[in-house]
């Protein structure tokens, strides 16, 4: 539950829970205000209409915000969720009560949403935009017009709400519902960003493949970000439907999505505050235009709205939210905040398996973790991987070598599952996994690393350690909502977290987003999340790029003690020759997709045949 922090003296400090407060306050003040000139009906109404675009934009945050899915048709399902109200509640329709219109106008907004998500399994950026604004269009000129479900050219009338015997019918009252399911809404929202899937949202929205590497059912997840803003849009247009009383076709056209896409870039992408506080500006400053200037300027918030939103892209990306984060940051780094320290060996933290994960198939030394035969993948006319094979022995360091362009990096993706081969199997602690998708190798017990950094750089080093655990937290949707149920898992995920940071040395870097740290640090911080659930197979592409040489053997120690101390099998990716050399068990060469060699690491180099893969032949 959300909490604020009063300060009473220097060393004590009292956690007072505020949803409480809040559910009563937006449920008795509207109420007493009515009786002043200041909150009178007009008022009212311009205000419950602010809670609708409050709501919506929490709604679109969600999938824009925290998943990274683009949607410009987001009022229409707004639009489903009042029409829905309406068949539910109307008195010519099944005439149930008004809380089960909202629990229905929640239902038809999710699974509208659901649907419209499904082609986001394969579209993304411009292509997904065109299909939400289709939908939308779609609906405000064809759905909504349907007498049966919009009422015709006369709408579609939604009874008012009944407190016992009393209708609460006056714009005050709505008010007081949307300020009461606001306040939901919001202690959800924080439920959910502290959750594992809002976690899953996030390094969804960050990078699919890390996403994937860190256990994320991609398509999953992508389909649960699109139900759920489809259900908080639905209770939005519920909402929308007991403010007015009456609803039409034309009010959910495609030119409101774009309005609420210019609330929720404005209040900044991803903070909840900053949209609810945009949402209410946007709704209440047209009236005061008009109040000052007159009806002539009526129409011109239009044209205002679209000149902040190419002025927010432009200079101010972030938002409102952002702009005032970044200058809580410059106050920091003014008064002598974090100052990045080069990258050190860290002391790998030695946790055992998460008590959510699944127990792996254990080998014994000396038998195949890994084993990848025959595989061959091929990019149109280019023969990436050629019938290459290699295997990883329980309790070894076994490097991967080979020039640019070798088809290292391809057979990487291959083993990992983010690639499928053409032809070849990988078979993983004795079982064939060639047909599995990243998450389930994960869950298996693979952990990877990538050649650029794969972690969600705009969150903190604890973010993402928390991030890397989503599989040891096996909690649902609901749980996550409701933090029923989730809580134990939350505190082993958030030790286990603080036994890592400690490990790496890097407590003091806790709250710091990753994107600020040195190259090395990153690198650290990677191993850290590759770590933290103890997987049996650590795969690093290319570690050491980008480190300095001191680093590069502070790098080596830490990957003999993976092997000797963590009892960690090592696949690796590496053009360090003398990381190589001194870390390595066994050494695989590639070149132009094939492996030409494989052995003892000192004896491969020297062969001829890999002095010309890497030298070229020598001329006379």
């Amino acid at each position: 539950m959300t909490a604020v922090t009063l300060p009473l003296n220097r060393t004590t400090r009292l956690r007072v829970p505020i949803l409480p407060f809040a559910l009563l306050a937006a449920a008795l003040l509207p109420g007493l205000a009515a009786r002043t000139v200041l909150l009178n009906e007009p008022h009212a109404l311009l205000l419950g209409e602010s809670c609708v675009f409050a709501i919506a934009g929490l709604s679109l945050n969600v999938l824009l915000g925290y998943a990274g899915q683009i949607s410009l048709g987001q009022f229409a399902f707004v639009g489903v969720g009042a029409f829905t109200t309406g068949l539910v509640t109307g008195v010519h329709d099944l005439r149930l009560p008004w809380f089960a219109g909202l629990v229905a106008a929640a239902g038809a907004g999710a699974l509208i949403a659901f649907l419209v998500g499904l082609p986001a399994l394969r579209l993304r950026g411009l292509y997904l935009a065109v299909v939400t604004i289709a939908v939308a269009y779609a609906a405000s000129e064809s759905l909504f017009t349907v007498t049966r479900i919009g009422g015709g050219s006369a709408g579609k009338v939604i009874p008012p709400p009944y407190l016992g015997t009393r209708a609460l019918s006056t714009a005050v009252d709505a008010l007081a519902i949307g300020l009461v399911l606001l306040v939901l809404l919001l202690q959800m929202d924080v439920n959910l960003v502290r959750s594992r899937l809002g976690r899953a949202f996030q390094v969804l929205k960050s990078d699919e493949s890390v996403a994937a590497s860190f256990g994320v059912d991609v398509a999953k997840h992508k389909l649960i970000a699109f139900t759920l803003s489809g259900a908080i849009a639905g209770v939005a247009g519920c909402l929308d439907g007991i403010t007015y009383g009456t609803v039409t076709g034309g009010t959910f056209d495609y030119t409101h999505s774009l309005a609420l896409l210019v609330i929720v870039v404005l209040g900044g992408l991803g903070s909840r505050t900053g949209i609810v506080i945009a949402a209410f500006l946007t709704g209440i400053y047209p009236s005061l235009l008009i109040a000052v200037f007159g009806e002539g300027i009526r129409g011109w918030d239009q044209i205002i709205n679209a000149g902040l939103l190419l002025v927010t892209v432009a200079f101010q990306p972030r938002g409102f939210a952002g702009a005032f984060r970044e200058a809580a940051e410059h106050r920091r780094m003014r008064a002598g905040g974090e100052s990045p320290l080069p990258p050190t060996r860290p002391n790998l933290p030695d946790l055992g398996r998460p008590a959510g994960m699944p127990v792996p198939r254990r080998t014994r030394p000396g038998t195949a973790v890994l084993e990848a035969r025959d595989v061959s993948v091929r990019f149109g006319g280019l023969q990436a991987v050629d019938g290459a094979g290699l295997r990883v022995d329980r309790g070894t360091i076994v490097a991967l070598m080979g020039p640019n362009g070798a088809g290292k990096t391809t057979m990487f993706n291959v083993i990992s599952g983010a690639l499928s081969a053409d032809r070849g199997t990988v078979h993983f602690l004795g079982e064939d996994v060639s047909s599995r998708p990243p998450h389930q190798r994960a869950a298996l017990g693979m952990g990877r690393t990538f050649q650029l950094i794969g972690l969600a750089k705009d969150q903190s080093v604890y973010e993402n350690l928390l991030m890397a655990q989503h599989l040891a937290a096996p909690y649902g949707v609901l749980s996550a909502l409701t933090t029923v149920g989730s809580r134990r898992w939350e505190r082993e995920l958030r030790t286990r977290a603080d036994q890592t940071l400690d490990g790496l040395g890097f407590d003091r870097f806790r709250a710091t987003a990753v994107g600020r740290l040195s190259h090395g640090q990153q690198r650290i911080v990677e191993i850290g999340c590759c770590l933290v659930t103890s997987p049996e197979l650590v795969m690093l592409d290319e570690p050491s790029a980008g480190m300095s040489p001191a680093a590069a053997e502070d790098l080596a120690a830490t990957l003999i003690d993976m092997r000797d101390k963590l009892d960690r099998t090592v696949l690796l990716i590496e053009h360090n020759v003398p990381l190589v050399l001194g870390t390595a068990d066994e050494l695989y060469v590639m070149d132009a997709g094939r492996v030409i060699a494989n052995g003892e690491p000192m004896d491969v180099v020297q062969r001829p045949e890999v002095v010309r893969a890497y030298l070229g032949e020598v001329v006379a």
